[in-house]
């Protein structure tokens, strides 16, 4: 044992003395050069601006080279570069030197004078017209230096008057009555930024007007300078800018070519035209109708071109979800008083006078730098000098610049269009084990139509199965079971009404209409099947927000084979006959989620609001059946109504780190039937749970709550871990962090419960009370491991308890009770939830 310990420290002290003899970051700089530890800029004056914060960031961000990166302060890809050698091969070295670790940053690298320079454009551009930034090297030690950049602005220019110079010409009128809208403002001070976006607003504009060739490129926007610190700014058209931008254009023709693709282009886009509310669509092959594509396009014919109809098309046509690929191109049309389906070249580049442009990657012209040093001397302050910020030099005079331009042009509108397969097969299989000793596996087999009945209606055929068998625990007595599903949907690609209705957003409407079959069975215990039939309207406005309206929502649960040993189990708990009670849910829901998560993006949100109402109609008119509950053919139907509120708030605190908190609530209120014939409280199946691995982790799946209450029974008998309530409040954190490759660690704490309306007699402490519902939330910590493989996450996740609801009170927080060390202790309070996916 001492000979092994021994061996141990050895290697420790090895690894220590490489790693001490890498970690002097100035190893490997050569001989009369410094190592570069950054740079930073200050500002020179007691006066800041407003938006300082903002200036100084420009400033450091624009500061090149970068220096080495650092991890909690310490340079360590740096320490191992330096700790290997130039390699000669693969091996050791080479991981060190050319994968794992990065050469010193020298200061021989860092340029000053160019980044002075540039930081003095940078200020110039935001108003400094005579900024000066000087550098001076700080050296730190023998072998490390830093530069510091000192900015001394001077004074900043401001907008004195903003004058548009336009002509009697229709663009010229067009660019005129944009002036009230300008975001030039007089007195805000001169901004690089805000010319850009003037240009960029104005282009924007006349692409709703029918100036499809017209590019912000062709805006100049010159200013001239005074003694007293303004400016005057000049907005006007150049003079070089072709007769093809300055004409507005019309719709002469739309045609589509549905069968595109680049192996047959020249089969797929012949054929006899068929004429459809002013579409022509071209489909020698037959696959679709052609009313599918009529509210999709809302380019028609002699319509002005814009570009909010041009884009809003090629999104409805892609998200109509059969066409993998879509081209549009733009032609002008010479003569107006015939048409011409030749299909061309959907690929052909724009010409120089504009003949043919190619919409599926629109160019808006070349990227202008923006800004002239050559014509400026640092702190130089003559007056009258002309500035073109499009960074064509300085202009001493105005000149003319419209060309003279023509009656409305026409343009031909083709969309070639590149189908997905018609039809494919889905399988997924999905594994589960649990804590209470329960394993079992789910299949599920789609097949899909995503053209059925040659309408772009996709046609979803599903059937799955499952199982689930106890393989250790045997102690707790709970039975195996199954399930088994079918399902049959059909989505529509636009709202089947009776009347007509068709938003004006990218994002194609879809009504899904599906029924489905579900057969749940818990061996020696009882069937469940579940009868579902539903009408569903699905829209979107924005990229963020999206509705879900189904005001048909209709289910039939109907209990099979009830044994004895489960009319048993009722007679000590009469409110578990409410999870398999015959009943009806009539009703319908309506949702509505925001959701703005991006990869890149560093706060993001997401928030859902659901309404679920059930027999509110039937019943109005439909009779009681004796002197209780209200039937249909001989079967009550439930009433409710119910809200569920969920939001999460995701932060990016770093590449590959990220905290995410989570609130979800949920309130029921049953009444009518529901409290009368089937039960007190909401139908089973659409009461709340709490519990696993998606909730709160450290109480095992519906055997938490409600309240305080506690059924001391599930602890032996996973068959009744069936608590749920009306009424739910959760919330959870979480910190993910990557690891290395496709692992990533999560630490989380979880908090809340679930609660009845009403006061239940054989469940004391499950109703819920706004003045005591604190004392009755639960609270678990854990961590977990999440193997990240892309197109599956499974999650590994081990959580305990850190207050139970159900001790008394006074003793429900647990932290002194907490014995990691105690194998009791283990095997009552650690759960193990593996799932796939994440959580939230």
């Amino acid at each position: 044992m001492q000979k092994r310990n021994s061996h141990i420290i050895t290697c420790i002290c090895l690894i220590a003395i490489l790693v001490i003899s890498g970690c002097s970051t100035t190893r490997t700089v050569p001989e009369g050069d410094r190592l570069y530890t950054g740079g930073s800029a200050s500002w020179k004056g007691k006066d800041k601006p407003k938006d300082y914060s903002y200036l100084s960031d420009g400033l450091n961000s624009r500061i090149r080279p970068k220096p080495n990166r650092r991890f909690l302060g310490m340079p360590i890809k740096l320490w191992l570069y330096n700790l290997g050698k130039e390699p000669k091969g693969k091996g050791l070295n080479y991981l060190l030197r050319k994968k794992w670790g990065e050469p010193p940053v020298l200061l021989s690298q860092a340029k000053p004078e160019y980044t002075s320079d540039v930081l003095e454009q940078y200020l110039v551009d935001n108003g400094y017209f005579q900024a000066v930034v000087t550098s001076e090297v700080k050296n730190k030690g023998s072998k490390k230096a830093s530069i510091i950049y000192t900015a001394e602005p001077h004074h900043r220019y401001t907008i004195k008057k903003v004058t548009f110079i336009t002509d009697s010409s229709h663009i010229g009128k067009s660019i005129a009555a944009t002036a009230g809208e300008s975001s030039l403002i007089p007195g805000k001070p001169y901004s690089l930024d805000s010319i850009k976006a003037e240009r960029n607003r104005i282009h924007a504009i006349l692409k709703e007007q029918g100036y499809y060739y017209f590019t912000p490129d062709y805006l100049i926007v010159q200013a001239d300078s005074t003694e007293n610190g303004k400016v005057d700014l000049y907005v006007k058209v150049k003079n070089t800018t072709p007769i093809t931008a300055l004409r507005p254009y019309k719709i002469h023709d739309v045609i589509l070519y549905p069968d595109y693709s680049l192996e047959n282009d020249s089969t797929a886009t012949t054929g006899t035209p068929v004429n459809y509310k002013g579409i022509y669509v071209i489909d020698s092959a037959k696959r679709f109708k052609p009313f599918v594509f009529d509210k999709s396009v809302f380019l028609r014919p002699d319509s002005i071109y814009r570009l909010s109809s041009h884009d809003i098309t090629l999104q409805r046509l892609i998200n109509l979800g059969v066409f993998k690929f879509v081209k549009g191109q733009f032609r002008v049309v010479r003569d107006t008083s015939r048409h011409n389906f030749e299909m061309g070249n959907p690929n052909a580049p724009a010409n120089p006078d504009g003949t043919i442009r190619d919409s599926s990657s629109r160019n808006y012209g070349n990227q202008l730098t923006y800004g002239d040093t050559t014509g400026r001397r640092r702190g130089d302050s003559t007056s009258a000098n002309r500035r073109d910020t499009s960074g064509r030099g300085f202009y001493n005079t105005y000149g003319g610049y419209y060309a003279t331009s023509a009656d409305t042009g026409y343009l031909d509108a083709r969309f070639y269009l590149t189908p997905y397969q018609r039809r494919s097969l889905q399988t997924e299989l999905r594994g589960t084990s649990k804590s209470n000793g329960f394993v079992g596996s789910q299949i599920s087999v789609t097949a899909k139509n995503r053209n059925w009945l040659h309408a772009a209606n996709l046609l979803e055929i599903g059937i799955s199965g499952g199982m689930e068998w106890q393989t250790g625990n045997k102690s707790s007595g709970g039975s195996n079971s199954y399930s088994l599903g079918a399902e049959v949907a059909v989505t529509i690609p636009r709202f089947w009404t009776p009347f007509g209705l068709n938003l004006r957003t990218p994002y194609v409407p879809r009504t899904r209409i599906s029924a489905s079959y579900d057969l749940y069975s818990r061996s020696d215990m009882y069937n469940l099947n579940a009868y579902t039939v539903q009408l569903q309207y699905l829209w979107q406005r924005t990229p963020y927000l999206s509705h879900s309206f189904a005001p048909v929502a209709i289910t039939y649960v109907l209990p099979t084979k009830t044994t004895p040993a489960y009319d048993s189990i009722l007679a000590n708990d009469p409110s578990q006959r409410a999870a398999i009670s015959k009943q009806f849910i009539l009703g319908g829901n309506y949702t509505i989620t925001f959701n703005n998560q991006a990869p890149n993006r560093v706060h993001s949100f997401y928030a859902s609001a659901n309404l679920d109402v059930s027999g509110n109609i039937a019943g109005l008119i439909i009779p009681k059946s004796g002197d209780t509950t209200k039937n249909i053919f001989k079967n009550p139907f439930a009433q409710y109504e119910r809200i569920t509120l969920e939001g999460r708030y995701y932060w990016q605190l770093g590449k590959g780190k990220q905290w995410i908190n989570r609130l979800y609530m949920g309130y029921g209120i049953p009444y009518g039937n529901s409290i009368t014939g089937i039960s007190n409280s909401l139908p089973f199946v659409k009461q709340y749970f709490t519990g696993g691995s998606s909730s709160i982790r450290a109480f095992r799946a519906r055997t938490l709550g409600p309240g305080s209450y506690h059924n001391p029974q599930v602890d032996s008998s996973s068959l009744l871990a069936n608590e749920a309530g009306d009424i739910k409040l959760e919330f959870n954190s979480e910190v993910r962090l990557h690891i290395a490759s496709v692992f990533n660690f999560a630490a989380f704490v979880d908090a809340g419960n679930i609660w009845l309306q009403r006061e239940e007699p054989l469940k004391p402490g499950a109703q819920f009370k706004l003045k005591t519902f604190y004392k009755d939330i639960a609270v678990g910590a854990g961590a977990g491991i999440r193997i990240d493989a892309s197109i599956v996450v499974v999650r590994f996740d081990l959580a305990f308890p850190l207050r139970i609801p159900y001790n008394p009170e006074g003793e429900r927080w647990v932290f002194d009770k907490i014995n990691f060390g105690d194998p009791e202790w283990r095997k009552k309070n650690l759960i193990l939830n593996i799932a796939i996916g994440y959580p939230f």
